[in-house]
């Protein structure tokens, strides 16, 4: 059986859509993905593609420079975290891998690329962890890293919600 290719071109897929009609759309485009069928969806609301799309690919100046699944883009790129603990968290700027050192009001955060996580967890657990947040990067984080390191000096959502929540 020959895969029919649906192509929606709107770069605002869901916006303006009340919520009943979102889920409307949203339930469609997971029935034409189940039957096998493949959907092309354009937009600059990455949340929304986000949440809809399954591979995903970053075009930058007319060429592509990232392509597959959330997941296989996530590892490339640095994790969020944001964690209070009982004691001082000492010794994370020596870690390969960690970048991005903040201290706020209660938390501390940084990046951590995908291979050191498992040396960074071990290292922070010493210290007496009371609350942590792991967030991977977003669709949009990963699109604005495509410019460059400045967008590292951005708070991620983590970040921010962590701080408007202490």
């Amino acid at each position: 059986m020959r895969n029919i290719v649906k192509t929606f071109g709107s770069t605002r897929a869901l916006d303006g859509l009340d919520p009943l009609m979102e889920t409307v759309f949203q339930s469609t485009i997971a029935e034409i993905a189940k039957e096998g069928r493949t959907v092309l969806l354009s937009s600059h609301i990455l949340a929304e593609l986000e949440s809809l799309c399954d591979r995903v690919t970053i075009i930058l100046h007319g060429k592509v420079v990232q392509q597959g699944t959330l997941d296989d883009l996530r590892t490339t790129t640095r994790t969020s975290i944001s964690v209070a603990a009982t004691q001082p968290i000492e010794g994370l700027d020596d870690i390969d891998g960690v970048h991005a050192i903040r201290q706020g009001d209660a938390h501390l955060h940084f990046e951590v690329e995908s291979s050191a996580i498992d040396r960074v967890m071990r290292h922070i657990a010493q210290f007496g962890i009371e609350s942590l947040t792991s967030q991977p990067p977003t669709l949009t984080e990963l699109f604005l890293r495509e410019y460059g390191d400045d967008v590292g000096t951005i708070p991620s959502p983590t970040e921010i919600a962590a701080e408007l929540v202490h």
